[in-house]
Formats: structure tokens, sequence, C-alpha cells
């Protein structure tokens, strides 16, 4: 059954309607939990929050192009029309690599914050944020330049002299582009999760928690071929709906996708519990029966804390908070194997308490 050109509209309207709500409702959720609860609001939060600002202006986009007669056939439209569309277009060219961008650096951010002694992984992470700067002022330089004079893009009439650049060529690229730096960003934490000192199972679901991304990196790659399709339309206006629906898709699942790990702490509410009172400063501290002050020896991969016999004293009520490896696990803190170790130990306790500090992930 062939579908009318307002049905196929109402479907894209509808679609970028749930999942940009979806969108916001679960980034409110995350700045929730990680700024009220946690109260450690941090660098991948708010450029989650950005990228949810450019969703939120491609659902804008997508309602203005309906005004203008988005997937309507050219016959049926109006000069106007046509002009208005490409002008909202090139916005929303802009708006995608924005949103697309933004993303990437906050799951960047959010593994420089949980994987604090992965110094590779760290080193690797930078430099992948460094490099996506740079590759979205090379897309919006291109996107912004892609007509001399920009007027020539919706110049329908041949009025104006000038020349455009291939852009399904550059269209094609970056989108492949896109899905190979997803993969890579993806794959980027799996050898630390893997290495980490933790049962099997839990490994598993670690790597399955970060590997929620793949739901958007398929929605790339469906996009992709919709780009494919786009171009070769006899009617492109008609046909300008199904490579937005997607895009539509790609950004919300991108950021759906990015917040998931943040609200771990959601469903598990033994855990919410202590960060509740974490937050509070009522009931989290571990106080030692004997002694209210222990020596912390620690001891990192160059040995430093046991050559040199460095010893530094600090009250364990300001600065040690009793997390257990499992409280770890459910916050999505993660801890790799192999880290630095912190023993506590002193007065009468027979049982030493252990736990695995990496530089600022207990704090985190």
């Amino acid at each position: 059954m062939v579908r009318s050109d307002k049905t196929r509209q109402d479907e894209l309207v509808i679609t970028a309607s749930v999942f940009t709500s979806i969108s916001v409702m679960l980034v409110t959720l995350r700045m929730f939990v990680r700024g009220w609860i946690m109260n450690k609001l941090g660098s991948d939060d708010w450029t989650l929050l950005v990228a949810l600002f450019f969703a939120c202006g491609y659902f804008v986009e997508i309602i203005l192009a309906k005004f203008e007669g988005l997937g309507f056939a050219m016959g049926t439209l109006t000069f106007d029309n046509m002009q208005n569309q490409i002008k909202i277009t090139l916005s929303i060219q802009c708006t995608y690599y924005a949103c697309v961008t933004f993303v990437k650096f906050s799951i960047l951010c959010m593994y420089l914050r949980l994987f604090a002694a992965a110094d590779n992984l760290r080193r690797t992470a930078i430099g992948l944020i460094v490099f996506h700067a740079l590759f979205f002022v090379v897309c919006l330089s291109v996107t912004l330049a892609q007509c001399q004079p920009i007027g020539k893009m919706w110049d329908l009439l041949g009025e104006l002299k000038g020349t455009c650049i291939n852009t399904t060529a550059f269209f094609y690229f970056t989108s492949s582009f896109n899905i190979l730096t997803d993969i890579i960003i993806l794959g980027l934490p799996i050898k630390t999760l893997l290495g980490i000192n933790r049962p099997q199972k839990e490994k598993i679901a670690l790597v399955s928690i970060f590997g929620i991304g793949t739901f958007a990196t398929i929605t790339s790659i469906i996009r992709l071929h919709t780009i494919y399709t786009y171009t070769l339309a006899v009617d492109p206006f008609q046909e300008g709906i199904l490579v937005n629906l997607w895009s539509v898709l790609e950004v919300n699942v991108a950021i759906i996708c990015a917040t998931a790990p943040a609200l771990k702490p959601l469903f598990h509410p033994e855990a919410l519990r202590k960060i509740k009172q974490a937050s509070s400063g009522s009931g989290s501290s571990y106080v030692p029966p004997n002694r209210s002050e222990y020596e912390f020896h620690s001891r990192g991969r160059s040995g430093l804390g046991s050559r040199t016999g460095i010893k530094s004293k600090m009250s364990v009520q300001q600065s040690f908070t009793t997390v257990t490896h499992e409280e770890n696990i459910q916050m999505g803190r993660v801890i790799p194997f192999g880290s630095t170790t912190t023993k506590i130990t002193g007065g009468d306790d027979s049982d030493a308490l252990s736990a695995v500090s990496t530089k600022r992930v207990l704090e985190d």
C-alpha cells in the first residue's frame, strides 16, 4: 500500500517528537542523578546537555520544514517553499554535525572520568576529543561554504553566478567516517573492562552497558543508506523524509545511549541510598573502631610508595568513604585490574580493609 505524502510527513513529525521527548526526559534524569544526588556534574554531563540542545533544535527545524511542505512532491510546492526547504536543510546539516560531535565529546569525557588510571585509554580519549573538535570545524566550514556564494545553493533559476562542491561525495565521506569513529569509541574501553579483577559475569555486564552505543551505530549505518537513496531521487523534496527520519533517530538514539550508563544508580536502591547519604554527609563514612587515624601506604605501578617509604596520614572520616567493589560496579565506576592498591592498616584490627584506588575513580 502506497502511503500519502501527508502520512509520511506525519510519521516523521511523530517520530521526531517521541524520540526528542525521550532524550529530554533521560538527560533531565541524568542531570538529576549526577547533579543533585551525586553532586558530581562533569564535562561529560555538560557536553551531553549541549548535544540535547542541538537535538531540540533539529526538532524545531523539522517542524519548520513541515510547514514548507517537506516530503511533498515538487509539483505541489511553491517556489518559496522549495527555497525555504533548502535553507532549512542547510541549517539541519550544521545542527546534525554539532549534535553528533557533542555526543562523542560526552562519551569520551565519561571515559576520562571513569578510567582515571588507564593512561593509554586516557591519552587516546584526549586525542579523539581534539581530533573530533577539528573534524567538526572542517565539516561546519565545508557545509557553510558548499556553494560560493552560499545563495547559489537555493538559486533554483540559475540567476547567480557561482559554483557548488559535490556534496554527495562529502556527505558519504563524513557519514562513513562517523561510523568508523563510532566503532573506535565503542571499542576503546573494552580491553580495560575485560582486565578488571571481577567475575566474568560482571565483566560481561559492564561491557554490555558500555556497548549500548551499538544501537546508535546501527542507525548511522541505516542513515548512510538513506543518503544513497536520497541522492538518486528524481524529486529530492519528496524523498527528504527518509533521510531526515533516520538522521533524527541517529542523534536521539546516540543521546539516549550516552545517557544510559549514568542512570544505573536509579536501578539499584541500595546504591542510590548510599549516594544520597554521601551527598548529605550523613552516615556514609567508615570510622575504625580503635583509631580515628590510619596510615595509608600507597604502592602504585611505579612502586614509589614502597621504595621511598613515603607515608601520609589522613583522617579516615575525611578521606575514605566505604564503597565496596559491588557498589563500584552498580554505580557505573570501573576500576582497572593492576591499578594502585591502597591498604588501610592499624589499630588492633586483624582484618585489614583494602580498597582499590585509581586516582579519582573513588571520588567519581
